[in-house]
């Protein structure tokens, strides 16, 4: 399948009350075609090896699904994990949506945490909002490493809310692992949004006992 059909049958099977719907949750400018989560996963899994598909025709930050498939593609076309984070420091601009830095975990291939703080260093500062959202969201993955922890002292006041939201919901569920660290770590800190909306991920988390909760409520 090549570009132009590919964006074709996306039209043709689209649901117009699902892209209404989704493009109310975007907080982006990109156009939303309309096609579920389920169908774009079952796509970028068979276009990844379909030799028709040449990225380089693809048209960027115009519609969400189109850039979905992109990214989705083109990381599990790549062979190894330094070369998929080579592509992401030199690709991440084209994300645009916190729909699309959000997907990019489930392509990328088995990391260490070294790896993956070398990036972090490389992207946490960036001036693109959703590059600095995707440093901490691909931190998900090593929550449960203790190296995330000595992260906790380059973490920034934010106050693009989706930047701030990726870093909550890291903060969140690095709680799971290590409890006390991440309570004195907001209990210390001046940020009160990232405060507030950290314990209210931290409340929201079937992973974490009611107990748990309550003391993270206190510092409310």
């Amino acid at each position: 399948m090549n570009y132009q059909k590919l964006v074709n049958y996306l039209f043709e099977i689209r649901d117009e009350e699902y892209s209404k719907f989704t493009k109310k949750l975007l907080n982006s400018d990109l156009n939303c075609i309309g096609v579920r989560s389920p169908i774009i996963k079952r796509l970028v899994k068979e276009l990844s090896i379909d030799n028709e598909l040449e990225l380089k025709d693809f048209k960027l930050k115009e519609y969400l699904e189109i850039d979905l498939i992109y990214f989705g593609v083109s990381l599990l076309r790549i062979k190894t994990i330094d070369e998929q984070l080579s592509f992401l420091r030199k690709n991440i601009k084209y994300a645009d949506s916190w729909a699309v830095t959000d997907s990019i975990p489930h392509y990328l291939k088995k990391c260490t945490f070294e790896k993956y703080r070398d990036f972090f260093l490389k992207t946490y500062q960036s001036k693109r909002i959703y590059e600095r959202r995707f440093a901490y969201i691909y931190g998900l993955k090593f929550y449960q490493n203790s190296g995330v922890l000595s992260l906790f002292e380059l973490f920034s006041l934010h106050d693009e809310y989706m930047v701030m939201m990726g870093e909550a919901w890291l903060l969140a569920t690095i709680a799971i692992k290590y409890e006390n660290e991440v309570y004195e770590f907001l209990k210390n800190i001046d940020d009160d949004k990232l405060k507030r909306k950290t314990i209210s991920k931290i409340a929201e988390s079937y992973r974490i006992s009611e107990e748990t909760k309550e003391k993270f409520k206190s510092l409310r």
